[in-house]
């Protein structure tokens, strides 16, 4: 106990005494007003103790008291390209090459930082109360010296909220998708995931999440879920002054939904999912078009060494979803007008950790259009190998490989190929 607490011990026992000295009375004469005195003190010290431990462990609080936790990755990625692309730190397509240009570029950036914060321990209706906030540096560029666009601007990735009961969970605020949260491993492409726009559906967008645990048969934990989102397109008319989504111009929220099934612990925890996505998009009329998704997603590890993880999905007018249909929303029938595009896609990685410091692995995924649909792309594949290294403390080092074969219907195949060297700190 501290100097302080026993002045505050001290304190509460003198006080009785003195005061019984000065009417003459003795404390014996008391018993049980001054074992009642001691039983409350004994408890405010247990208290006392219980709150210093909780925040000695925890480092901080918010002001609610609630303990908090601060994490983040500090990145840079270096990388040498060899072809054209749509964005050069982090591609996702091919684009055809200018013949007055050169096909090769090269650089460094630190926009795939991210930074977050999570706070837990509060209780709410019976639940167990958390919020999370993750930020990354991949929302654009600003103007730097000589007008080279140099500075990354802040991004909100994730935000949420969630109250947990043991059967069941509510979730308020922008996350990865639910029909579709397996991610890739890799730190060449965090802003965004490595399959986007070639078979990985993985936009985050603001929803509220139910998840209704429906029990376990063996070691198998089995739960329901549902998602209203909010609707997104990908696309606004081009010269529109407020640049209104199309899919919000319908105020009709998507409607997903997903069965899990989860099993396992720590490196042996595993995961399997189907999932449905239904929406809508507005067209330049006065008719919606029906977007939607059927999905299956897997997590599955085969030892604590090895891991199989992916996604398989199909379905229409997907580009707000992230990317599907290699970034389109539309085709167009023999007369030229636009029609729903129809796409099919998925992704498939293999991950190794020799021990614990390592990760090796390699993967490729695929977004395939309806090619009777006539779109301007037709297909997009990309095959990718990691390697990561965490040496042990906070540096991590990775060196990423990646092709990008993108098929367009007017010019045909376009490559690129990136070497990806991340250097950072994790915390």
């Amino acid at each position: 106990m501290s100097a302080l607490g026993a002045l505050a011990v001290l304190a509460v026992l003198a006080f009785p005494a003195t005061r019984a000295a000065a009417q003459d009375t003795s404390a014996a004469s008391r018993p049980d007003s001054l074992a009642a005195r001691i039983e409350a003190l004994e408890r405010s010290v247990k208290l006392l103790r219980e709150q210093l431990a909780a925040q000695a462990s925890s480092g901080a609080t918010t002001r609610s008291r609630s303990p908090i936790e601060f994490s983040g990755r500090i990145l840079m990625n270096a990388f040498i390209n060899q072809g054209r692309s749509n964005n050069v730190d982090v591609p996702t397509f091919a684009v055809p090459a200018a013949k007055s240009f050169q096909d090769h570029s090269g650089g460094a950036s630190f926009r795939q930082t991210i930074l977050s914060f999570t706070a837990q321990g509060a209780k709410l209706w019976g639940a167990d109360a958390s919020a999370s906030l993750e930020g990354d540096f991949f929302g654009g560029v600003q103007t730097g010296a000589g007008g080279r666009l140099l500075f990354p601007e802040p991004r909100l990735r994730i935000a949420k909220l969630t109250l947990a009961w043991e059967t069941g969970e509510l979730m308020v605020g922008q996350d990865v998708s639910l029909i579709t949260p397996v991610l890739p491993v890799g730190l060449a492409a965090l802003g965004e995931p490595t399959f986007a726009g070639s078979g990985h559906l993985w936009a985050w967008l603001p929803q509220v999440r139910v998840t209704k645990t429906l029990g376990a048969s063996g070691p198998v934990t089995w739960a329901l879920q549902g998602a209203l989102v909010s609707p997104w397109g990908g696309h606004w008319l081009a010269g529109d002054v407020d640049s209104t989504d199309f899919g919000e111009r319908t105020r009709l929220p998507f409607v997903q939904a997903r069965l899990r099934a989860r099993w396992g612990e720590e490196e042996m925890r595993g995961e399997v999912g189907v999932g449905v996505h239904y929406g809508w998009i507005a067209t330049l009329g006065d008719t919606n078009l029906t977007s939607n998704a059927v999905s299956l997603t897997w997590q599955v590890p085969f030892t604590s060494w090895m891991e199989m993880r992916g996604e398989a999905y199909t379905g229409q007018v997907l580009q707000g979803l992230g990317d599907g249909g290699a970034g389109q929303n539309f085709g167009q029938n023999a007369l030229g007008k636009k029609i729903p595009l129809r796409d099919t896609g998925g992704w498939l990685q293999l991950n190794f950790k020799p021990d614990a410091g390592w990760t090796l692995g390699f993967g490729a995924g695929r977004s395939q259009p309806n090619d009777s649909d006539l779109p301007d792309i037709t297909r997009n594949d990309l095959a990718e190998a990691h390697m990561i290294w965490r040496p042990g403390g906070l540096p991590v080092i990775s060196l990423e490989l990646k092709e990008i074969q993108t098929t367009y219907r007017a010019t045909g195949l376009s490559r690129t190929r990136q070497v990806n060297l991340g250097f950072g700190v994790e915390f």
